[in-house]
């Protein structure tokens, strides 16, 4: 029964050296995230293209001024009744003419600056910033105009095809 306890003793206070000892290390320091594999894509992990040139409509009543790609984040922008989300990157000062889409147009603003007007005539001053984080969403056939202010990406959502049809000035009437 003595040689138990004494077992049972030496056994506790190894036990307790050994917690002693490993409470007294420094935590191992957190390994950086590694970038998000599966079904997300983080800002930085895109893969931009050039806008495919069925994504868009007719002659833009205003020059571009810059640079537009897309990177394809969710689903199917092109293929008509499936959802998707996409990214635009745009460069400083790039301007997107008076235009339409077929459906609802989802837009949150994740670097720079969007300026956004309504109507079918470009106007400096009808312009409204848009800063990083804003939403908004244009329904389907809306006429609207936009520019980036600061090399921007703005993410889009919405229910394809994602086409862009430019008007001419003037042309507020909704398409047939």
């Amino acid at each position: 029964m003595i040689k138990q306890r004494i077992g049972m003793f030496l056994v506790c206070a190894v036990l307790a050296a050994a917690s002693i000892s490993l409470a007294q290390t420094k935590p191992a320091a957190k390994a950086p995230a590694a970038p998000m594999k599966g079904p997300g894509t983080m800002l930085g992990e895109e893969q931009w293209m050039d806008l495919p040139a069925a994504t868009m409509v007719g002659t833009p009543s205003v020059p571009m001024g810059g640079t537009v790609k897309i990177a394809v984040v969710q689903g199917d922008p092109m293929t008509a009744g499936r959802s998707y989300t996409a990214r635009l990157s745009c460069t400083d000062g790039t301007k997107i003419a008076p235009h339409w889409h077929p459906t609802t147009e989802n837009v949150t603003v994740l670097k720079g600056a969007l300026q956004l007007g309504m109507g079918s005539t470009w106007n400096d001053a009808a312009m409204k910033d848009i800063p990083v984080g804003g939403f908004v969403s244009a329904p389907a056939q809306m006429r609207h105009y936009a520019g980036c202010k600061g090399d921007s990406i703005l993410q889009i959502h919405g229910i394809a095809p994602l086409v862009i049809n430019f008007v001419a000035p003037g042309d507020d009437k909704p398409a047939k």
